[in-house]
């Protein structure tokens, strides 16, 4: 099992580092896919099973062939590189060196608090994935759940703000003249 994971993760590594080195946005875009494939058969094995669903139907089925098909649409062939890769080493290592110490500090917390992570597994293995999924979300995190909610339908709204096009010679559907006509107006006489 742990070897399935390691290589899963390997996986999930190589895939996450083409996606942003790929040259060509449509390939990019299926490494994407199979990072999100992969990180749902690795919450497969940790049997997480109703997140491993959701996860490939959200991401995998929205959100990333809205991405492949907008590539797709726009075609874009191969992003030219003009400028220098090296020059953003030095912000890697240093985001890499923070994400890494934080891990770290992760894992000396998990030993210190050890009986209580215990205790939250065997609470987390003896219950229905969904039901503890949904006590949580609707208990402790219901104003992070609020909060998420608002600010995909300000997103929503922002986009359909962004691509409604304002211009004299667009033909409009006017809601409130279909709305406002009389019946008399509607029939023509034609002999």
């Amino acid at each position: 099992m742990e070897t399935l994971l390691l290589i899963l993760n390997l996986i999930g590594i190589i895939s996450a580092i083409f996606v942003i080195s790929v040259k060509n946005p449509v390939h990019s875009v299926f490494f994407l896919l199979l990072t999100f494939c992969v990180s749902s058969c690795i919450l497969l094995t940790l049997i997480v099973d109703f997140l491993a669903i959701i996860f490939i139907v959200v991401y995998v089925g929205a959100i990333a062939v809205l991405f492949l098909f907008v590539v797709m649409m726009l075609n874009i062939k191969f992003i030219e590189f003009t400028e220098s890769i090296l020059r953003y080493i030095p912000f890697s290592i240093i985001i890499g060196s923070i994400f890494i110490s934080e891990i770290i500090f992760l894992n000396t917390i998990s030993f210190i608090e050890n009986k209580e992570q215990f205790e939250w597994i065997t609470y987390f293995l003896n219950s229905d994935t969904i039901l503890l999924l949904s006590e949580i979300l609707y208990t402790v995190y219901i104003y992070n759940f609020f909060l998420a909610g608002i600010v995909l339908l300000i997103a929503m709204i922002g986009t359909i703000n962004i691509t409604l096009y304002h211009a004299l010679n667009v033909k409009r559907q006017l809601l409130y003249k279909q709305l406002g006509r009389s019946i008399q107006d509607t029939i023509v006489k034609k002999f």
